[in-house]
């Protein structure tokens, strides 16, 4: 599986999402604020909301759940939490959304990785 470049880092505002198509594929790809003066966190998953079919999870609102604080984001339609780690779903196990590699190269440029289901 290649890496495909989506845009400059700086374009993604911390605590936001912006949408993308990679092989035709919709994602979105979040960044969240470093931990511990280490370097800001990057999540990519699928942009389509699996309970209406709509492509807005990028528009989510981001946040931690649980214990271990995990990434997650709410979607903006009906506030479900699916996980930006895994992509389960937090409220409803049944339901999930693809998660995807996502990393900054040392060009300073957001790339992703799509993750195939098996």
């Amino acid at each position: 599986m290649s890496w495909t470049t989506i845009c400059p880092a700086d374009r993604v505002r911390p605590e936001r999402g912006v949408a993308a198509i990679v092989d035709e594929h919709p994602v979105a790809i979040f960044r969240l604020p470093a931990l511990d003066d280490g370097d800001d966190l990057w999540f990519c998953v699928d942009h389509i909301d699996p309970v209406t079919g709509s492509p807005v999870i990028a528009r989510g609102l981001v946040g931690s759940s649980g214990v271990a604080n995990e990434p997650m984001v709410a979607s903006p339609l009906y506030k479900e939490r699916y996980s930006l780690v895994t992509g389960k779903g937090i409220d409803d196990p049944e339901r999930s959304i693809g998660a995807h590699g996502c990393r900054v190269n040392d060009d300073g440029m957001v790339e992703v990785q799509l993750v195939t289901s098996s």
